[in-house]
């Protein structure tokens, strides 16, 4: 029977993201390894009181936790269902048919697949392995190319390589036309933020969210935060409604709970650190330094097989190979301790067996 089809540019695009694999320990999809459990942050008289019956309100509370924290305006503040979400609708704004979006690649590549659904062009800049992006570069690929929007990613997903300050800037500076969308999903494991360069950079766009240190990949909580100016054309054209009452009560009391995140800060650069010396000394692998919660590694040869070595030993971890610019790589996040042990015997394992 005959069915309606995507578009033809959009056909060969698979399901993107990593699903629960049995009970392997998860260290494939760069989430925070251990629970947070909704009753911690709201009781049940809480819950009782939110209006499910209404449409969300300009959710006020969340917007003045966040703006002090960020150290921005209220107004300046735009929320999603996920940093996806936030992200997939400046892509529409601002991307769309005869539009380009630059890359520096390798690089997440939701920013590439965001490009080709709103229907513009994507220009790859290949910075490659290991990943080192410089103020000329980027300013070459931006003359050349002559984006609409360019994207940073830091620390980049999936190198975990911080891109500096100066590179990013000097791109806004020279092209003050030109969107410039810096996701900081992992900015606060690096303790780096451009957030104090938005008030003189219009232009200036930041991603961040709640799925990393604040623990809450299920609860799809994203933010943008750009000047005053901007965040008034883009707020006339988002769609409404896209958060739940629901997600912005746990968002509020998540927020507020400072403390927490900084302790898991703590956590992820120890374990971190003692993962990637570890690593560093098997053979056969070779990890690339890293500072966001996972650490991207060459093996060489048959990433799927590698894959399906660590599965058979209840680990799970992320073909990078798919990724531009990543052939022979698996990433791995960082777990809890007793994860990451577990992650580092069968790591020796796994390269032990494949050069038997």
């Amino acid at each position: 029977m005959p069915i309606p089809l995507p578009r033809q540019d959009l056909r060969a695009f698979k399901a993107y993201g990593q699903r629960p694999i049995g009970d392997a320990i998860r260290l494939n999809a760069n989430e925070w390894p251990e629970p947070t459990a909704a009753g911690a942050y709201l009781t049940q008289d809480e819950l009782d009181r939110l209006l499910l019956n209404r449409y969300p309100g300009p959710a006020a509370e969340i917007r003045t936790i966040l703006s002090k924290q960020y150290g921005v305006r209220p107004d300046q503040l735009m929320f999603g269902n996920g940093s996806n979400d936030t992200i997939m609708q400046l892509f529409l704004v601002f991307g769309g048919h005869g539009r380009t979006t630059l890359l520096f690649q390798p690089t997440y590549n939701l920013h590439g697949r965001f490009t080709a659904i709103a229907g513009g062009s994507l220009a790859n800049e290949m910075i490659g392995l290991p990943y080192r992006l410089t103020r000329e570069r980027a300013l070459d690929a931006a003359a050349r190319t002559r984006p609409h929007v360019v994207c940073f990613c830091t620390p980049n997903n999936p190198t975990g390589t911080v891109i500096e300050d100066d590179v990013i800037l000097a791109v806004a500076e020279r092209y003050p036309e030109t969107l410039v969308l810096v996701d900081e999903a992992y900015a606060d494991i690096a303790g780096r933020t451009l957030l104090p360069a938005i008030a003189a950079h219009s232009n200036l766009v930041i991603s961040k969210t709640f799925s990393k240190v604040h623990a809450a990949a299920g609860l799809r909580f994203g933010i943008l935060v750009m000047h005053p100016e901007l965040a008034e054309s883009v707020r006339s054209i988002q769609i409404s409604f896209n958060v739940s009452v629901v997600t912005y009560a746990l968002a509020t009391k998540i927020a507020r709970d400072e403390a927490a995140v900084r302790k898991r800060i703590s956590l992820v650069r120890s374990e971190r650190e003692r993962v990637f010396r570890a690593m560093r000394k098997v053979d056969g692998i070779e990890p690339f330094p890293s500072e966001a919660n996972f650490i991207l590694f060459r093996v060489g040869g048959d990433t799927a097989a590698a894959q399906a070595r660590f599965l058979e030993q209840g680990i799970a971890l992320r073909d990078m190979a798919p990724w531009a610019g990543c052939e022979g790589c698996l990433r791995v996040s960082i777990g809890t301790p007793r994860e990451n042990d577990r992650f580092l015997a069968a790591v020796s394992s796994v390269f032990a067996t494949a050069t038997a």
